[in-house]
Formats: structure tokens, C-alpha cells, sequence
């Protein structure tokens, strides 16, 4: 019987954790999506100076090199965007707290985040979530 009344116990606490962590993880993932579009239109812009850098005759070196750093930029973005969004989906299914952690750190990042003003108070509200010792147990509880 005890047996029983434990195993309640531990999915009502996975539950409650699931619940805690679904509006971090879900401002994450729309941020993710946001920083995506930015990203990748950020590139085309950028691969767009670094044709007219090549076409440009006078002061095209300039052109070129600020078309160039705004690549890089964007592909780095990119990069951090898709690990934010990997982040926030492990954090709703309770699976990494490390991830989750560094996803909400990333999240944070005025340079690169995906939402500057806006993931700095979400990445906050997620670690808040993610360090209440229950929702930090939920993470390292064997599935049942």
C-alpha cells in the first residue's frame, strides 16, 4: 500500500513540475521561433551586403566586411536559437536540467538572444523554476 501511495506521490510531483516549468519552456520556444526568423533574415541581408561588398567599386571592402561580421553574427545567433529551442523542449519533458539551465542563460544573452529586452526576465522567471528543489528533483526522478 505504501508502495502505492508513493508512486502517487512521485507522478503528483512530476506533474507539479511539468506545470512549473510549461510557461518558462513556452516563452523559450516562441523566443526561439522569434530569433530563428530574425536569424535567418538577418543572413539574407547580410549575404546581400556581402554581394554588393564584391559589386561596389568604391568603398566595397567596407561593405563587404560589415556584410561579412553581420554573417558570422547571424549564424552564431542561429546557433544559440536552436539551442535555447532544444533547451526549453527538454526543460517542459523534465529531461536535462543542465540544458534547461543553459538554455535560460543563453536566453538572457543581450547580444544574442532571441528577444534582447524580453529573454533577460524570462531567462530569470526559468532558472527561478528550474532551482525549486521540487522541480529539480522531478528532473533527476527515475521515470516511472
Amino acid at each position: 500500500m505504501s508502495d502505492e501511495h508513493q508512486v502517487d506521490d512521485t507522478d503528483s510531483a512530476a506533474d507539479a513540475a511539468k506545470e512549473a516549468v510549461k510557461g518558462p519552456a513556452l516563452c523559450l520556444v516562441i523566443f526561439s521561433i522569434m530569433g530563428l526568423l530574425s536569424s535567418l533574415l538577418g543572413l539574407l541581408i547580410n549575404f546581400g551586403l556581402v554581394g554588393i561588398g564584391v559589386l561596389e567599386s568604391y568603398g566595397g571592402d567596407e561593405v563587404m566586411l560589415q556584410g561579412a561580421f553581420g554573417v558570422v553574427s547571424s549564424m552564431v545567433g542561429l546557433g544559440i536559437v536552436v539551442f535555447v529551442y532544444m533547451a526549453a523542449g527538454k526543460m517542459k519533458r523534465l529531461e536535462s536540467l543542465n540544458w534547461a539551465i543553459a538554455g535560460s542563460i543563453l536566453a538572457m544573452l543581450p547580444c544574442f538572444s532571441p528577444c534582447c529586452l524580453l529573454g533577460l526576465p524570462v531567462g530569470i522567471w526559468s532558472l527561478i523554476v528550474l532551482n525549486k528543489p521540487e522541480v529539480k528533483e522531478a528532473f533527476t526522478a527515475p521515470e516511472a
